[in-house]
């Protein structure tokens, strides 16, 4: 899924493919036509349809004396809203979708498949569902 050339609309088209919803459904919800949409309207789309975004840690990654938590997971178990710097424009952050396996990048101007080494990335949240088939 691509969004329109030179529209602020990477977010809602990851949140549309980590749904298997559309970018019109997306909008809907918000009742926002226009972007650029940002975290909280992902998060609040995704809790809509039984996703969450985040990442669980064990108590074998909590160290209370240092305040950290810390959490080693294996990419290719969760789909992915990640956030990097973008590729076409300067000092602008950029969404793609990470779907276990390969990048979705909704800028129409990066093929999808890219390998994740050629992002730069900012943040990574894993996305869960409570959906069971």
């Amino acid at each position: 899924m691509k969004q329109k050339k030179n529209s602020s609309y990477c977010v809602a088209c990851v949140a549309a493919m980590a749904t298997n919803t559309t970018v019109a459904e997306f909008r809907e919800f918000l009742n926002k036509k226009k972007g650029p949409y940002n975290d909280f309207d992902f998060y609040k789309y995704l809790v809509s349809k039984h996703y969450a975004v985040g990442v669980g840690f064990t108590k074998n990654g909590i160290d209370l004396k240092d305040k950290t938590a810390k959490c080693i997971i294996n990419l290719s178990d969760y789909p992915a809203y990640v956030i990097v710097e973008s590729q076409t424009k300067e000092k602008k952050l950029h969404a793609i979708y990470w779907d276990g396996k390969k990048v979705h990048d909704p800028n129409p101007a990066v093929k999808d498949g890219c390998e994740l080494e050629s992002y730069e990335i900012v943040n990574w949240f894993p996305i869960t569902t409570t959906l069971v088939d």
